[in-house]
């Protein structure tokens, strides 16, 4: 099983759009897959209802024990799309303990670099709490294509310590208007998927 936990600071950076793509990236190259929605308002469990259903296990799970039950979808992936930290820490730091990945999803902007000092102390804290050799890594997205921001973020980032994915998910309509619809293929998002399946050594 590989878990995959999208967490950040604070609302509005994208969890849930990344989420409910890359397990559609993964459900497509035959994985089974888990979508465990961890947030009270139930984001993707609501883009479910839009579209008629996900064609792979969905489960909302929105509890402070996340990390002794989320494993029950028993799938070969488990994604979890996990409440902003500042206002559900226990949950958020309870999928941190339970994740192989976590995921921090940001954009190549001002105020969510400089979000990313706070979410460096909670990392610090989680250290000693979280999954033996568990990964921790930034995905940018939102990216505009052949701006200068998106490397400069990635230079930036890099700099504080984060270990940034290769793959950049790009600024488009596709992905911002996706919601309660079903996913495109052969996007970033497939991308994603495969860099860490191969980070995971799957």
């Amino acid at each position: 099983m590989l878990r995959i936990a999208f967490v950040q600071l604070k609302p509005g950076t994208a969890k849930t759009t990344s989420a409910v793509w890359l397990a559609y990236a993964f459900h497509r190259r035959g994985r089974t897959v888990g979508l465990v929605d961890a947030d009270p308002g139930a984001s993707a469990l609501e883009w479910s209802d839009q579209a008629g259903g996900f064609p792979f296990k969905v489960a909302g799970l929105p509890v402070k024990d996340f990390h002794r039950r989320a494993d029950d979808l028993a799938t070969d992936v488990v994604i979890g799309d996990i409440p902003q930290v500042e206002d559900h820490a226990q949950i958020a730091r309870s999928a941190m303990r339970w994740a192989d990945v976590v995921v921090l999803p940001v954009a190549p902007t001002g105020i969510e670099l400089d979000r990313m000092s706070p979410m460096t102390q909670v990392l610090e804290e989680m250290e000693d709490l979280m999954r033996p050799g568990a990964q921790t890594c930034v995905l940018l997205n939102r990216v505009v294509s052949g701006a200068a921001s998106g490397p400069s973020a990635r230079r930036v980032l890099s700099r504080q310590g984060y270990d940034v994915l290769s793959t950049a998910i790009p600024r488009l309509e596709v992905f911002a208007q996706s919601f309660g619809a079903e996913p495109d293929r052969n996007t970033a998002y497939d991308q994603l998927a495969t860099e860490l399946l191969e980070r995971a050594g799957k």
